[in-house]
Protein backbone atom coordinates (compact mmCIF):
# COMPACT_ATOMS: atom_id res chain seq x y z
CA UNK A 1 0.00 0.00 0.00
CA UNK A 2 1.19 3.42 -0.63
CA UNK A 3 1.56 6.28 1.33
CA UNK A 4 -0.97 7.85 -0.40
CA UNK A 5 -3.59 5.59 -0.05
CA UNK A 6 -2.09 5.12 3.97
CA UNK A 7 -2.96 8.02 5.04
CA UNK A 8 -6.34 8.06 3.17
CA UNK A 9 -6.61 4.79 5.54
CA UNK A 10 -6.24 6.55 8.35
CA UNK A 11 -8.53 9.61 7.21
CA UNK A 12 -11.39 7.11 7.19
CA UNK A 13 -11.27 6.11 10.76
CA UNK A 14 -9.98 9.18 12.78
CA UNK A 15 -12.36 11.46 12.85
CA UNK A 16 -12.60 15.62 14.52
CA UNK A 17 -10.14 16.37 17.39
CA UNK A 18 -11.50 19.20 19.32
CA UNK A 19 -10.98 21.87 22.10
CA UNK A 20 -10.85 19.09 25.03
CA UNK A 21 -8.28 20.54 27.44
CA UNK A 22 -8.57 23.23 29.63
CA UNK A 23 -5.70 25.95 30.31
CA UNK A 24 -6.61 26.98 33.63
CA UNK A 25 -4.62 30.09 34.24
CA UNK A 26 -5.56 31.84 31.39
CA UNK A 27 -9.43 30.33 31.42
CA UNK A 28 -9.57 29.16 27.59
CA UNK A 29 -9.95 25.63 26.12
CA UNK A 30 -6.90 24.17 24.03
CA UNK A 31 -6.26 21.26 21.68
CA UNK A 32 -2.75 20.27 23.26
CA UNK A 33 -0.49 18.23 20.71
CA UNK A 34 -1.23 15.08 22.97
CA UNK A 35 -5.07 14.43 21.52
CA UNK A 36 -3.97 14.93 18.29
CA UNK A 37 -0.88 12.44 18.66
CA UNK A 38 -3.22 10.01 20.71
CA UNK A 39 -6.26 10.05 17.87
CA UNK A 40 -3.73 9.63 15.20
CA UNK A 41 -0.65 6.93 16.21
CA UNK A 42 -2.92 3.95 16.62
CA UNK A 43 -4.35 4.09 13.41
CA UNK A 44 -0.87 5.32 11.93
CA UNK A 45 0.58 2.47 13.27
CA UNK A 46 -2.40 -0.01 12.05
CA UNK A 47 -1.66 1.29 8.56
CA UNK A 48 1.94 1.10 9.01
CA UNK A 49 2.75 4.95 8.25
CA UNK A 50 5.06 7.12 10.36
CA UNK A 51 6.09 10.85 10.36
CA UNK A 52 9.08 12.43 11.14
CA UNK A 53 10.66 16.30 11.20
CA UNK A 54 13.11 15.70 8.32
CA UNK A 55 14.38 19.64 8.09
CA UNK A 56 13.93 23.04 9.98
CA UNK A 57 13.43 25.25 6.87
CA UNK A 58 13.87 28.75 8.77
CA UNK A 59 13.90 29.75 12.56
CA UNK A 60 14.55 32.97 14.43
CA UNK A 61 13.79 34.55 17.81
CA UNK A 62 12.72 37.50 18.88
CA UNK A 63 13.00 38.62 22.99
CA UNK A 64 9.53 41.05 24.17
CA UNK A 65 8.47 42.09 26.88
CA UNK A 66 5.34 41.67 28.64
CA UNK A 67 2.70 44.57 29.80
CA UNK A 68 3.08 43.18 33.17
CA UNK A 69 6.95 43.64 32.32
CA UNK A 70 7.90 40.09 31.87
CA UNK A 71 10.78 39.12 29.50
CA UNK A 72 10.16 36.45 27.24
CA UNK A 73 10.99 34.61 23.70
CA UNK A 74 8.76 33.84 20.61
CA UNK A 75 10.25 31.51 18.44
CA UNK A 76 9.12 30.91 15.38
CA UNK A 77 9.78 28.27 12.35
CA UNK A 78 8.87 26.75 9.22
CA UNK A 79 9.76 22.82 9.74
CA UNK A 80 9.08 20.30 6.97
CA UNK A 81 8.25 16.71 8.48
CA UNK A 82 7.91 13.71 6.14
CA UNK A 83 5.45 10.57 6.18
CA UNK A 84 6.48 7.36 4.83
CA UNK A 85 4.33 4.11 3.89
CA UNK A 86 4.23 0.93 4.85
CA UNK A 87 6.73 0.06 1.29
CA UNK A 88 8.67 3.15 1.92
CA UNK A 89 7.82 5.44 -0.23
CA UNK A 90 6.69 9.14 1.72
CA UNK A 91 5.29 12.24 1.41
CA UNK A 92 6.88 15.57 2.81
CA UNK A 93 4.52 18.50 3.73
CA UNK A 94 5.95 22.33 5.28
CA UNK A 95 4.22 24.25 8.30
CA UNK A 96 5.11 27.36 10.53
CA UNK A 97 4.70 27.87 14.13
CA UNK A 98 5.03 30.19 16.26
CA UNK A 99 5.62 30.30 20.40
CA UNK A 100 6.29 32.35 22.98
CA UNK A 101 8.14 31.47 26.19
CA UNK A 102 9.43 33.03 29.65
CA UNK A 103 11.75 30.84 30.37
CA UNK A 104 13.94 28.15 28.17
CA UNK A 105 11.08 26.14 26.66
CA UNK A 106 10.43 28.55 23.31
CA UNK A 107 11.81 26.52 21.06
CA UNK A 108 10.27 23.04 22.27
CA UNK A 109 6.92 24.43 22.24
CA UNK A 110 7.20 25.98 18.71
CA UNK A 111 8.08 22.20 17.53
CA UNK A 112 5.09 20.86 19.59
CA UNK A 113 2.95 23.47 17.53
CA UNK A 114 4.30 22.81 13.96
CA UNK A 115 3.66 18.86 15.13
CA UNK A 116 0.60 19.37 16.00
CA UNK A 117 -0.38 21.39 12.37
CA UNK A 118 1.38 19.12 10.69
CA UNK A 119 -1.22 16.41 11.42
CA UNK A 120 -4.12 18.31 11.79
CA UNK A 121 -3.08 19.97 8.02
CA UNK A 122 -1.95 16.35 6.12
CA UNK A 123 -5.10 13.85 7.56
CA UNK A 124 -7.28 16.55 6.92
CA UNK A 125 -8.80 16.33 10.64
CA UNK A 126 -11.37 18.73 11.36
CA UNK A 127 -10.42 21.16 14.45
CA UNK A 128 -14.02 22.66 15.18
CA UNK A 129 -12.62 26.24 15.76
CA UNK A 130 -13.97 28.90 14.34
CA UNK A 131 -13.20 30.46 10.85
CA UNK A 132 -10.93 33.25 11.00
CA UNK A 133 -12.72 35.31 8.82
CA UNK A 134 -15.27 35.69 11.74
CA UNK A 135 -12.64 37.61 13.56
CA UNK A 136 -11.44 41.10 13.03
CA UNK A 137 -8.58 42.76 14.62
CA UNK A 138 -7.72 46.46 14.90
CA UNK A 139 -4.22 47.41 15.83
CA UNK A 140 -3.77 50.78 17.56
CA UNK A 141 -0.55 52.88 16.41
CA UNK A 142 2.81 52.05 17.82
CA UNK A 143 3.80 53.94 20.60
CA UNK A 144 7.92 54.46 20.94
CA UNK A 145 10.38 51.95 20.33
CA UNK A 146 8.82 47.77 19.74
CA UNK A 147 9.62 45.76 22.92
CA UNK A 148 10.52 43.53 20.56
CA UNK A 149 13.93 42.91 18.65
CA UNK A 150 14.85 39.53 16.14
CA UNK A 151 17.99 37.67 17.08
CA UNK A 152 19.43 37.06 13.88
CA UNK A 153 20.43 33.41 13.15
CA UNK A 154 24.57 32.65 13.63
CA UNK A 155 25.83 29.99 12.59
CA UNK A 156 28.09 28.09 14.75
CA UNK A 157 30.41 27.18 12.08
CA UNK A 158 31.29 28.51 8.44
CA UNK A 159 29.40 26.15 6.50
CA UNK A 160 29.64 28.14 3.35
CA UNK A 161 33.04 28.21 3.71
CA UNK A 162 33.13 24.29 4.12
CA UNK A 163 30.94 23.72 1.32
CA UNK A 164 33.55 25.63 -0.91
CA UNK A 165 36.42 23.65 -0.16
CA UNK A 166 34.46 20.45 0.10
CA UNK A 167 36.04 18.01 -2.93
CA UNK A 168 32.55 15.79 -3.17
CA UNK A 169 28.97 16.77 -3.61
CA UNK A 170 28.29 14.08 -0.88
CA UNK A 171 30.63 16.55 1.17
CA UNK A 172 28.23 19.44 0.25
CA UNK A 173 25.31 17.54 1.28
CA UNK A 174 26.81 16.33 4.98
CA UNK A 175 27.51 19.81 5.47
CA UNK A 176 24.18 20.70 3.80
CA UNK A 177 22.45 18.53 6.80
CA UNK A 178 24.71 19.94 9.43
CA UNK A 179 23.79 23.66 8.88
CA UNK A 180 19.89 22.86 8.60
CA UNK A 181 19.68 20.37 12.12
CA UNK A 182 21.29 23.78 13.54
CA UNK A 183 18.37 25.94 12.34
CA UNK A 184 20.19 27.38 9.21
CA UNK A 185 17.21 29.87 7.30
CA UNK A 186 16.31 28.99 3.98
CA UNK A 187 18.63 31.46 1.72
CA UNK A 188 21.41 30.36 3.78
CA UNK A 189 20.97 26.56 2.58
CA UNK A 190 20.20 27.65 -0.95
CA UNK A 191 23.50 29.21 -1.13
CA UNK A 192 25.44 25.58 0.43
CA UNK A 193 23.31 23.87 -2.23
CA UNK A 194 24.45 26.43 -5.38
CA UNK A 195 28.25 25.45 -4.43
CA UNK A 196 27.42 22.10 -5.29
CA UNK A 197 27.15 22.65 -9.01
CA UNK A 198 30.75 22.34 -9.77
CA UNK A 199 31.23 19.10 -7.45
CA UNK A 200 32.10 15.57 -8.74
CA UNK A 201 30.77 12.12 -8.16
CA UNK A 202 27.90 12.02 -4.75
CA UNK A 203 24.50 13.24 -4.70
CA UNK A 204 24.09 17.09 -4.57
CA UNK A 205 21.91 18.57 -1.54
Amino acid sequence: MKIQEAITKVMEEVRAVGKTERNQQQHFNFRGVDATVNALAPVMRKHGVSVRPSQILSRDYEHFTSKSGSQGVACRMVVEYTLTGPEGDSLTGVVAAEANDYGDKATPKCMSVAFRTFLLQAFALPTQDTDPDAEVYDRAQSQGQPVRQRQQWQPPEDYLGLARDAATLDEVRAIWQQASANGAPAAYLDEIKNLSADKPQGVAA
